[in-house]
């Protein structure tokens, strides 16, 4: 088979279309193959550089860290009573129970002894007869609440008593 040949062109002649298209895709090809490269190798570095990121930051947040080995603090002395309580109830979740298991003993036995000893009889309520209110008598003015009252605003004697100073004040005293 025969291929076709090129045509040998000369140094100062100007490339043909073909030619020039040729020479742009090859550019651009290496240019896209140069950026590939180049976001590869800034994908690997920032990979990188946060790896020893973490590892720096593990390595501060270990060395900050406090160690707890629950060793519990030094036993106090007690004296007095709390050394004889202390000595019956170590912990304080004991003693707090203690005490809370006291109160309830005592609240128990209120209970009981109510129930066994009984109700006490209870003396017996005192009655209070009304009595008309004072006024009635000083003033001759019913109570409020008797029906005789609405009879005496009806009168001409209410009405004197709202016009005179003096009555109305004689009144007033006598309902204090």
């Amino acid at each position: 088979q025969e291929q076709p040949q090129q045509r040998q062109r000369h140094p100062r002649q100007q490339p043909t279309t073909s030619e020039h298209a040729q020479t742009h895709r090859d550019t651009d090809t290496r240019s896209l193959q140069h950026t590939t490269q180049h976001s590869k190798s800034i994908t690997m570095v920032l990979s990188v550089a946060s790896s020893v990121a973490r590892r720096r930051t593990m390595m501060l947040a270990k060395q900050m860290q406090q160690k707890r080995c629950m060793g519990g603090g030094s036993t106090q002395e007690w004296e007095g009573v709390d050394k004889v309580v202390r000595s019956y109830f170590p912990g304080d979740h004991q003693l707090a129970l203690a005490i809370m298991g006291g109160y309830v003993g005592l609240f128990g036995l209120y209970k009981i002894s109510s129930a066994i000893g009984g109700k006490k009889p209870e003396a017996a309520p005192v009655v209070a007869v009304a009595t008309p209110v004072a006024d009635v008598a000083t003033s001759g003015i019913p109570s409020v609440d008797s029906p005789e009252f609405d009879k005496y605003i009806e009168t001409d004697a209410f009405y004197n008593m709202l016009d005179s100073d003096e009555q109305l004040g004689k009144v007033l005293a006598d309902m204090k």
